[in-house]
């Protein structure tokens, strides 16, 4: 095998230990794993990701990779269900000269097609979900995007939802217009 073979094999290792490992939207708790293990993870900071997928591709030169068809991503009671899911991360110049732990954290996530988000008491359904993480603001961008909480849901062509303080924005376009359905709780308006 040439050098260039095993530097492949290496960026290609290394995006799927990035894709497992890296802390993404949610808190870890796997149902395999032992109380005092789960515990163990928490105190650690220590946050993966089980995602699973027909195919993956991953570009090291361009750090990401991407997850096609029946994509389903999970971290603890959060999962995420889509057609593709791409990762976008990036390289910590401290950490990168050694190859340590947390040398690359992830950017920017993109999930296309069908997407369905569960988290917290909330159910996302989108076309396109992009989530940001350094400034944790989650975008839902397709005609019949909608938030649903409980018996309460917002729906809407773009949705900005800031996971940091629970804000949501919501924008119509063309004929269709932002919809809201609130329980009122017995009185009306």
């Amino acid at each position: 095998m040439t050098i260039s073979h095993y530097k492949k094999r290496l960026y290609l290792y290394l995006i799927c230990c990035l894709a497992v490992s890296v802390s993404f939207l949610f808190n870890p708790v796997y149902s395999f794993a032992g109380e005092k293990m789960q515990k163990q993870k928490k105190e650690d900071g220590e946050n993966k990701i089980h995602i699973t997928a027909d195919r993956l591709i991953a570009d090291g030169n361009s750090n990401n990779a991407e997850f096609i068809g029946n994509v389903r991503a999970v971290q603890d009671a959060t999962v995420i269900t889509s057609a593709k899911l791409k990762i976008f991360y990036k390289k910590d110049p401290a950490g990168a000269k050694d190859n340590s732990k947390g040398a690359e954290s992830i950017k920017e996530i993109i999930a296309t097609g069908n997407v369905k988000i569960l988290f917290d008491d909330k159910i996302a359904e989108t076309e396109q979900a992009v989530y940001t993480a350094e400034t944790r603001v989650l975008e839902l961008n397709g005609p019949d995007s909608k938030i649903t909480s409980g018996k309460n849901t917002i729906s809407g062509s773009k949705i900005i939802f800031f996971r940091d303080d629970g804000r949501v924005k919501v924008e119509g376009s063309g004929n269709k217009r932002v919809e809201a359905f609130f329980e009122s709780g017995g009185k009306g308006l």
